[in-house]
């Protein structure tokens, strides 16, 4: 009897062991998951962007037989200093320059840019600054032509510019 009350207490004992136990590797499989979440929402913060970013690069489609288009496109500065967009250039096209158009006493004009410095961001859009494409043969039906930005305090850069009708 006496051995069987032992057994019993020890069975007892160990029970409460094992409970105590399980409930501390509950509570530490609880912390390693609540940690492993912290974590990973640690890694979706996107990173802070750097240097020269261009977004929504398009040139306007031309009917055939004309020539002359021009580009548009949004350029970010994420360098933390003013940027000096010096000129642009493209392979394909006779002549490429930098415009801006105005209304100057009801009068619509165009204006050669010789520069344009962007301190946060520079927009290039139908009706103000532009790049004014000259001699560009369209007939191959090209999805996109590449530009090149040239800059006199960063490196230039390649843009994949799509083509698409001015109503899109």
């Amino acid at each position: 009897m006496v051995q069987r009350t032992i057994t019993t207490l020890k069975q007892f004992a160990n029970g409460i062991i094992m409970n105590r136990l399980g409930i501390l590797t509950v509570l530490n499989k609880l912390v390693t998951v609540v940690l492993l979440g912290l974590i990973l929402m640690a890694c979706e913060q996107p990173l802070p962007k750097e240097g020269i970013e261009v977004s929504d690069a398009w040139v306007r489609k031309m009917p055939p037989g004309v020539s002359n288009t021009a580009a548009f496109m949004i350029i970010k500065n994420h360098t933390g200093q003013a940027v000096t967009l010096t000129d642009v250039s493209m392979e394909k096209a006779r002549h490429v320059m930098m415009h801006e158009s105005k209304v100057v006493d009801g009068m619509a004009k165009m204006e050669h840019l010789d520069r344009v410095v962007i301190e946060e961001d520079a927009v290039f859009e139908p009706g103000a600054k532009h790049i004014m494409i000259m001699g560009l043969d369209m007939s191959d039906n090209a999805k996109s032509y590449n530009i090149r930005l040239h800059f006199d305090n960063q490196p230039s850069l390649d843009v994949t510019a799509q083509v698409r009708d001015a109503n899109q």
